[in-house]
């Protein structure tokens, strides 16, 4: 599992390349054909490069999955989005294009790639099958933007709550505003909403409650006192050795892991959730070094194939109807339609509300 990516090692921005010498294996109907037009020229430019999370699952598995498919080597670039977009930044200023497909982050790809122009329209690269409402969870293909830049491959519900089950009954916090209790003042811990991540997240979601808004957040964010964190691995080792009993904005990763362990900590689910797609959003380069061979993978990431090769690799729920979750994530993190989730990566909240929601917190707590 791979939901928390600062958990995860590989992050030095390093090239992961498999070979092609492998004969390439059959790939599903929906899929690109392996012995199609597409990927014969997609061979004749010899690779792809695709840049994505510094996830060790990703980096091993991804490029193999896809080389074996298609004969085809993937260049796998492990980084933050943050890095990868300097780089490409200082690559495009001196005329160089060096990579085909980007699977990232929501800010990264609205805030940095789309407002910069860096990507095309997959509506010129997915096939009528991928761009059909069919396949796709909810009834509706999953592009982030009006311009149909960025897809979501990936959804998942976020972490909300997590207790020590040693300092807290599961039974006792029903509500976030179970938290405004005055005996967990001071004693609740949060991934520092104003450091880059998801924990602002939790910030929109309470502004866009009517039952909640901006007075909530003043109220736990500040009244509470809450102990302000910026590492997710060190802050679950700290709530399971009981340093706090209660943490907001961790990473599923960290918790599972630490669940796995046996160690005291257990999720618990609030009155609000939110949906997420973490690193899975797909987008590819308006200037793509190898055009063909960028629209063979996008198209297999958006495939069943390649969408669950992701998905496991990644350690996520898929966008796609056709595409079962891994079998060892918790069930309460599958998205159920019907459910009314606040979406953190709609384009509204990307665009316009995390800066409301950074402004409002940063108005009460200071800046970092």
């Amino acid at each position: 599992m791979a939901l928390s990516a600062t958990a995860c090692g590989g992050g030095d921005g390093s090239v992961a390349t498999t070979s092609a010498g492998k004969a390439p294996a059959k790939a599903g109907s929906q899929c690109p054909d392996p012995s199609g037009e597409l990927v014969a020229a997609a061979k004749k430019e010899g690779k792809v490069v695709m840049s994505g999370p510094p996830t060790d699952t990703v980096r091993r598995q991804l490029p193999e999955a896809f080389t074996r498919a298609y004969g085809i080597d993937l260049d796998y670039i492990g980084t933050s989005g943050k890095d990868n977009a300097a780089r490409l930044d200082a690559e495009r200023k001196a005329g160089l294009y060096s990579q085909d497909v980007f699977v990232g982050g929501a800010d990264t790809m609205a805030n940095t790639y789309h407002a910069r122009n860096w990507i095309a329209p997959l509506t010129d690269v997915l096939t009528p099958e991928e761009l059909d409402t069919k396949p796709w969870r909810g009834g509706t293909v999953p592009f982030v933007d009006q311009d149909k830049k960025i897809l979501s491959i990936s959804r998942y519900i976020s972490v909300p709550i997590v207790i020590n089950t040693d300092k807290v009954k599961p039974d006792e916090i029903k509500t976030w505003k179970d938290l405004l209790d005055p005996r967990w003042k001071g004693k609740i811990a949060t991934i520092d909403p104003r450091s880059p991540g998801g924990a602002i997240y939790n910030v929109g979601m309470f502004q866009d409650n009517p039952e909640y808004g901006d007075a909530f957040v003043e109220q736990l964010y500040k009244d509470q006192k809450p102990i302000l964190l910026t590492d997710s691995r060190q802050g679950t080792d700290d709530l399971a050795r009981g340093k706090y009993p209660i943490a907001l904005g961790l990473g599923q990763l960290d918790v599972d892991t630490a669940a796995d362990d046996g160690l005291p900590v257990q999720v618990v689910l609030p009155d609000l959730l939110q949906t997420t797609s973490g690193f899975g959003f797909l987008a590819v380069s308006d200037k793509p070094p190898h055009p063909q061979a960028s629209k063979v993978l996008a198209q297999w990431l958006a495939c069943p194939d390649g969408n669950k090769a992701w998905n496991d690799a990644y350690g996520s729920i898929s966008t796609r109807t056709d595409v079962e979750p891994p079998a060892n994530l918790p069930e309460w993190q599958v998205p159920k339609d019907g459910e009314d989730y606040f979406d953190a990566n709609s384009w509204e909240f990307l665009t316009k509300g995390v800066k409301d929601a950074t402004d409002l917190i940063t108005s009460l707590i200071g800046t970092n």
